[in-house]
């Protein structure tokens, strides 16, 4: 291991950020950012700290093929630090692929449920059908489908609540157990890559589709059934997103970077919190207006755009915690 890895490892060993590890060595966490992404080295005087602070010897941290260290306990195993081990990260793999499938599934399911409703409320306003027949096809087939929805959500968290804990609580991995994580990410990575580059293009061509659609023919029955095909192709790309973004998420959660660093994990049940009510809200909110209105087939609308507006309002928030964590 090279100084820079040896740095992360000690570091995720106490169960630190690098805001922590910064404060604890006076410099600022850009600096710590920079030592453990080998884009400079510390000086004498800060190697020797770090030895200080971790308990090591210099000869660990400046030899490369001395790769594990002989630490105090009191110094970096905190009592509240759970250790992973190659099984259980394996497993955990695991299960997250075999979830991932689950959500997305569900999450297409979602995005698919009024395509019916929408289709049945233009064949009755252009007289194809009857109104109350449209409204109750239409409702009965998103009522099901969101119920499926449900049932995969329940029964993928049942299947992972043994894994909530990675979320919330501190945790180290034990030796060797980074580079399989490593080596598993850099497997997927193409492939997630072009499910992204596939998933965009398929929204991109939807919204494309509508927009041609309602330019050239101007009619309300091929706008709506462009619509539906929008939808349809949306709910593909979110399948594509979230069976594989989940099981990227995997990686992260183990490797504890991105989201999962353990500054964001301190913030989690306040996230979750702000998630929960604001679901909610708009939950009620949608049903009170689709209720008064009975424009079913439209009052859809609500949820892509607060998916996007809860979108802008978690970076907002992910920005303000780092600019405060500075």
């Amino acid at each position: 291991m090279i100084l820079a890895d040896k740095i992360i490892y000690l570091r995720k060993k106490c169960g630190w950020s690098q805001e922590e590890l910064a404060e604890k060595m006076n410099v600022s966490r850009q600096s710590i950012s920079k030592w453990e992404g080998a884009q400079s080295v510390p000086d004498l005087d800060k190697i020797l700290k770090l030895c200080q602070v971790f308990g090591v010897s210099t000869d660990y941290l400046l030899k490369e093929e001395i790769e594990e260290p002989e630490l105090k306990q009191d110094v970096y195993e905190p009592l509240n630090v759970k250790h992973i081990s190659a099984e259980f990260a394996n497993e955990f793999m695991d299960a997250k692929r075999k979830s991932a499938l689950k959500v997305g599934i569900g999450a297409s399911i979602c995005v698919l449920s009024p395509i019916v409703l929408i289709l049945m409320s233009g064949l009755a306003e252009f007289g194809f059908i009857k109104e109350n027949v449209a409204a109750a096809i239409g409702l009965g087939v998103l009522l099901c489908m969101v119920i499926v929805a449900v049932v995969l959500f329940v029964f993928n968290g049942s299947m992972m609540a043994d894994y909530e804990w990675l979320q919330k609580e501190s945790f180290v991995l034990d030796y060797g157990v980074a580079g399989i994580v490593e080596n598993r990410m850099k497997k997927q990575r193409p492939v997630l890559t072009l499910t992204r580059a596939i998933g965009v293009g398929l929204c991109i061509l939807g919204a494309a589709v509508l927009v041609v659609t309602a330019t050239l023919t101007g009619e309300a029955l091929a706008t709506i059934i462009a619509v539906d095909v929008l939808l349809a192709l949306v709910a593909i790309a979110v399948l594509l997103f979230t069976r594989w973004g989940n099981e990227a998420d995997a990686y992260a959660q183990l490797l504890q970077t991105g989201d999962y660093d353990p500054n964001h994990k301190r913030n989690f049940e306040k996230h979750e919190l702000i998630g929960g009510i604001y679901w909610c809200s708009v939950t009620a909110i949608y049903l009170a207006i689709s209720f008064i209105t009975g424009e079913w087939g439209y009052t859809w609308i609500i949820w892509p755009v607060t998916g996007v507006f809860y979108g802008v309002i978690a970076c907002i928030i992910n920005y303000t915690e780092r600019k405060w964590g500075e």
